[in-house]
């Protein structure tokens, strides 16, 4: 049955969706990191962050312990549970209401974030790096967004992995062939979410054509997540180098995302976008009652 796009369903909760996409606020228990590596690598600094995050408008808070930046190297999983599990057991105790949510390729850290609270997995492979994270998922009746890559974080920017005859055409088979592997796994339809993997085995004109073609994705008909935050295409468009400064470019792209339906948007900077979206909103919000 379709899934009308305003609801998703995650460990007996929801989460639901209306014209103000929700916003999942980024945690990288990680050295390295394109953006903030290094940062809130300790348990009480990352938890901090994500209240921090969650005061600012974020409803999802995703928790990694591996890069997936260019060029990263894949960590073990013993150390991305050992980096990732304190986090979810605290913040899951001081924000109850919080949705968490597991950045992992790999189905035993996905089963460890699970069992210490997490509600959802993001896999930035869609499934191409270990199957049985759509199994896990299936068995704690959690939240599954599935992403498309190409390759490996250390290979995907590579001109094999990187150039489409009809990107948005591919990446919307991808998505729908990974959807359905999921489901034939026992996850439920009204648990998954889709992503197309901005600037994930894609160059700027790649990251162009999805953008501007988002529609012909949400014809899947899943809620559609989106990771623009601070990404090198904005500073390619910009001639910006440093991620940092890349926040008002990001609230531009999250302003043409929200006008486009796109359900939930991945960021680092909440507050301000948050606040940008919605005064964008309101105002359209005024127009039409004219």
């Amino acid at each position: 049955m379709p899934n009308d796009n305003k609801i998703l369903k995650c460990r007996g909760r929801e989460l639901q969706f209306g014209a103000m996409p929700l916003f999942m606020g980024v945690i990288n228990v990680t050295p390295d990191s394109f953006s903030d590596g290094g940062r809130f690598f300790t348990t009480q600094d990352a938890v901090d962050r994500a209240i921090k995050l969650i005061a600012d408008g974020a409803t999802i808070i995703d928790i990694g312990g591996e890069s997936t930046r260019p060029g990263a190297e894949p960590v073990e999983a013993d150390k991305q549970i050992a980096r990732v599990e304190p986090v979810i057991k605290k913040l899951r105790s001081v924000a109850p209401e919080c949705f968490i949510s597991i950045d992992t390729r790999n189905s035993r850290v996905a089963a460890a974030a699970l069992r210490a609270g997490a509600d959802i997995v993001n896999d930035v492979s869609g499934l191409n790096y270990d199957q049985e994270i759509a199994a896990v998922a299936a068995e704690f009746d959690a939240g599954l967004i599935l992403m498309h890559m190409r390759g490996l974080p250390s290979t995907m920017q590579s001109s094999e992995n990187s150039t489409y005859q009809n990107i948005t055409e591919e990446v919307k088979v991808f998505l729908n062939n990974a959807t359905q592997s999921a489901i034939r796994s026992g996850v439920k339809r009204e648990n998954l979410i889709i992503d197309p993997g901005i600037g994930f085995a894609k160059y700027l004109n790649g990251n162009r054509c999805l953008l501007t073609e988002i529609h012909r994705l949400k014809e899947l008909n899943y809620p559609l997540l989106v990771g623009i935050s601070r990404k090198k295409f904005i500073g390619e468009v910009l001639n910006i180098n440093n991620p940092d400064e890349r926040i008002f470019g990001t609230i531009g792209v999250a302003a043409y995302l929200a006008e486009a339906g796109v359900e939930i948007i991945r960021l680092h900077d909440i507050k301000p976008c948050k606040e940008a979206l919605t005064m964008f909103l309101w105002c359209k919000q005024q127009q039409e009652k004219q």
